[in-house]
């Protein structure tokens, strides 16, 4: 007997997305999953097609859920100049009993909002929790989410500082911030100026083979929480002599990726979000410590967050159904 599989468009998948603060909870539970040891996650598999491009596969399970599957994922950040997205790639997911293949998912959108999410839950347990400013360094797709994901767990933001190479791209990052979130939006002309006075900093730039960070710890306020989602491609290694506390969200890709060659100049960090959220890690130190966190991106959230989105679009009858 042949099964079916539920294709989910990236139309169906936007349809069918939680509320942000719905997957922030989501990532908290499966990071403490993972934390817990409740969950299979390998070193992420990589193909390297030249011009900083990547792809990757995914493969993870959530052994509390039963969520189960695989997320195919390319990043081509030359895809800017043919006005194509960066990000493409489907999250395949199968019945943990079975094996059997029951959804394909457009990935863009779950990617975005999963990493957020994961920022939004680094900076519940490690911002200083007056924060009221955040710094967005990179003003494409997941920067709008980091803020969307930053308001869910600080909705008294008094404002935004973002900053972007694309001058064009930033002014229109601001205005949607502005009209969608009703938040306060500034647009330095640098970097610097976007860093300074920011009490959470994000970086979202195209992560690079061979980087050149720009980010001087100099313009990192004490108490400031910087999450870097583009490896070592934004902050100045120098930046690290200044933090308190270095994490990642998982220590284990961690050391894949060091050992492929990204982070060389970065110490290991201490502790990954897992053990945080699960209460083995350590907590934000007292006064008003400078923390840095690498977030590298975690199949587990990619499965735990589709298994949910086709949960909803199932009940709903929506989607297109394959043949097996």
């Amino acid at each position: 007997m042949s099964s079916e599989i539920r294709y989910l468009s990236t139309e169906d998948v936007a349809a069918h997305m939680p509320p942000m603060s719905e997957i922030v909870s989501i990532v908290e539970q499966t990071l403490k999953a993972h934390g817990e040891g409740q969950t299979q996650m390998p070193a992420k598999i990589d193909l390297a097609p030249g011009d900083d491009a990547f792809l990757h596969a995914m493969p993870a399970m959530v052994q509390t859920t039963g969520a189960t599957g695989m997320k195919w994922v390319a990043g081509y950040p030359k895809n800017k100049d043919k006005q194509i997205p960066y990000i493409h790639g489907q999250v395949v997911l199968n019945d943990v009993e079975t094996g059997a293949t029951t959804g394909i998912l457009d990935a863009r959108a779950i990617t975005a909002s999963r990493t957020a999410a994961c920022t939004a839950v680094t900076a519940k347990h490690m911002a200083d929790p007056n924060s009221e400013v955040m710094t967005i360094i990179g003003c494409g797709v997941q920067g709008r989410a980091n803020i969307e994901a930053l308001l869910a767990v600080f909705p008294d933001t008094e404002r935004m500082l973002a900053y972007d190479t694309d001058v064009a791209q930033q002014e229109r990052f601001a205005d949607e911030v502005m009209t969608t979130f009703d938040l306060a939006s500034i647009i330095p002309p640098d970097a610097e100026e976007s860093c300074i006075g920011g009490h959470v900093i994000v970086t979202a730039t195209p992560i690079l083979k061979e980087p050149a960070p720009f980010i001087d710890p100099e313009w990192i306020q004490t108490g400031t929480l910087c999450v870097s989602l583009d490896f070592d491609a934004a902050f100045m290694p120098s930046c690290l002599d200044r933090a308190e506390l270095f994490l990642t969200d998982d220590l284990s890709q961690y050391a894949h990726y060091k050992q492929k060659g990204h982070f060389s100049k970065w110490p290991d960090p201490v502790a990954d979000l897992g053990a945080i959220v699960a209460g083995t890690g350590p907590t934000r130190p007292d006064g008003t410590p400078i923390v840095v966190s690498a977030n590298l991106g975690l199949g587990v959230l990619d499965v735990a967050l589709g298994s949910e989105i086709l949960r909803r679009a199932e009940a709903a009858g929506a989607g297109t159904m394959l043949s097996q």
